[in-house]
């Protein structure tokens, strides 16, 4: 089985919420949107290439304004909220309702597997 390796989840929410009931989902059933494929090409680009990562050619294009920030939390080893995902149609790929910045370090990290809560589509 292969050994899952993911940034630390926080106990609690921001909010002061437990964080539970949330899986780990590998890194490449993430189904990048422009706004991280942009990051992706700028970051992490071999990478992507390499684990042969989805991307979708719809959506709205994100800043690396938190880039450095999520990054630095990363090597800090800080503890965060898993990021909020959804499928993507009837696949076993997810697209990402909150956390592109932490999807995407994890992928530039090097990392195999993200934490996640899982949510229906609205």
């Amino acid at each position: 089985m292969e050994e899952k390796v993911h940034y630390p989840v926080a106990l609690l929410k921001e909010n002061g919420e437990k964080n539970e009931n949330y899986k780990y989902i590998p890194l490449e059933r993430i189904v990048l949107d422009p706004g991280m494929k942009s990051m992706g090409k700028q970051k992490c680009h071999e990478i992507l290439l390499d684990k042969k990562v989805k991307t979708l050619n719809n959506g709205v294009e994100t800043n690396l304004y938190k880039w450095d920030k999520v990054d630095a939390d990363f090597d800090a080893g800080k503890e965060m909220d898993p990021v909020k995902l959804k499928r993507f149609k009837k696949t076993e790929f997810f697209t990402v309702l909150d956390g592109r910045h932490r999807c995407m370090v994890s992928f530039s990290k090097g990392y195999t597997h993200v934490p996640a809560n899982l949510y229906e589509e609205f």
